[in-house]
């Protein structure tokens, strides 16, 4: 048996833009999001059109403009984020070896698949934090607990005083659903944006409710409308946000070299070094078309 630490730097570098480009763009929000790819870290403007559409009358000849567009701007403001870390390769031959011994993967000389196993730790580590950062944000750049705010349009919900428990959670999603503005009322991709907790929370509480029509173990939404109920780890048991998620953006580079994943061996320390750099941002377009709770 052997423990090839050569390997690893050869696997991740031939593998870095789909380990890196999964660590930022496979969590559970991000499926939601609208994802724009090519910005670069710092403060992008992202344009957005709206207005009055007129439909005129057509029987006459003529050119007479109807309605107004307007276009504004979003900020999208990316974060640089890294991660550097050491480790003895003795210390990582005595695990790994040991581990797969332990387990009896392995017989003869095969190779133990170490750069796997620390390439799969490290994203699910990148995966945790992006999918809190688009929740949380980090220091001076916003999450959407940032954003989707009372202060910048959205709607806070004080309605039902049940608290999110089996016998209220599903009251309480429905009664935030009826709180939305009304244009997007009409919109087919609406989300709850919940903890973990509390989806498995609401997941029971559709039993309670005798929602039993409702499959288990499949997608989860609101009875009686069209909102899918979506997880992440993000969120406090406090917050629930409810809103389009075509109005969710999520910013990234993924196209030029600033974008690292590296696991590689340094001979002159003895050392195995990570190094992985990335840029996230977040942006809503449209903070008012949301309800909230904190």
């Amino acid at each position: 048996m052997s423990f090839n630490i050569g390997a690893i730097s050869g696997y991740v570098e031939q593998n870095s833009f789909e380990l890196i480009s999964k660590a930022v763009l496979e969590t559970s929000l991000a499926d939601y999001m609208n994802v724009r790819i090519g910005l670069k870290a710092g403060l992008n403007k992202m344009p957005i059109m709206a207005g009055d559409f007129y439909v005129a009358d057509g029987s006459s000849c003529g050119y007479t403009t109807s309605g107004e567009t307007t276009i504004t701007q979003v900020d999208l403001n990316l974060k640089q984020a890294k991660v550097n870390q050491s480790y003895c390769p003795n210390t990582l031959r005595e695990t790994f070896l040991s581990q797969s011994l332990a387990a009896g993967q392995f017989a003869g000389n095969e190779t133990i698949p170490v750069e796997e196993l620390m390439a799969d730790y490290f994203v699910k580590k990148l995966n945790k934090w992006n999918e809190d950062f688009l929740i949380k944000g980090d220091g001076s750049f916003n999450g959407l607990e940032d954003i989707i705010t009372a202060a910048n349009g959205a709607n806070k919900y004080t309605g039902h005083t049940a608290t999110w428990v089996l016998s209220g959670a599903v009251e309480t999603a429905q009664s935030m659903y009826a709180e939305l503005a009304d244009e997007v009322m009409t919109m087919d991709d609406l989300i709850l944006i919940c903890s973990p907790q509390q989806y498995r929370i609401f997941q029971l509480a559709i039993t309670q409710e005798n929602y039993y029509h409702i499959a288990p173990g499949g997608e989860l939404f609101i009875p009686g409308t069209s909102v899918r109920v979506v997880s992440s780890s993000g969120c406090s048991n406090a917050q629930k946000f409810l809103g389009s998620s075509s109005t969710l953006f999520l910013g990234t580079d993924l196209s030029s070299d600033f974008e690292t994943f590296r696991v590689f061996y340094d001979e002159s320390e003895d050392e195995v070094r990570t190094i992985m750099k990335w840029a996230i941002g977040v942006a809503v377009s449209q903070p008012e078309l949301w309800v909230f709770m904190a």
